[in-house]
């Protein structure tokens, strides 16, 4: 399935959600020192710091999930994922669609 065989509007509401993951998976990752600065910073006990890593690692492990499990709508694979490798790139790994193609004008 090539490119003219896409709706543009299914092909900017799939990337919109391939894009807002990514921003979530992200955001996840990002958030981890803050986070544990200000763990810290409440209680800086070991119990606070684990439950606090623990909760991360859940959301982390969620956002992950959620991010490689979204397909290109050009092709209909995996955006991020080919086989075994999960590749938090800004192109599809299979036919190679750009995450803004839907905005290049």
């Amino acid at each position: 399935m090539n490119n003219s065989q896409v709706a543009p509007e299914a092909l900017t509401s799939d990337i919109k959600k391939t894009r807002m993951r990514r921003k979530y998976f992200f955001g996840t990752v990002i958030m981890y020192i803050p986070a544990l600065l200000i763990t810290n910073h409440i209680s800086p006990t070991n119990r606070a710091m684990g439950t606090m890593f623990g909760i991360w690692v859940v959301m982390l492990i969620i956002t992950t999930f959620l991010t490689a499990i979204c397909r290109c709508p050009r092709c209909g694979n995996y955006f991020h994922l080919h086989g075994m490798t999960l590749l938090i790139l800004r192109r599809c790994l299979h036919c190679q669609l750009h995450i803004n193609s839907d905005e290049i004008t």
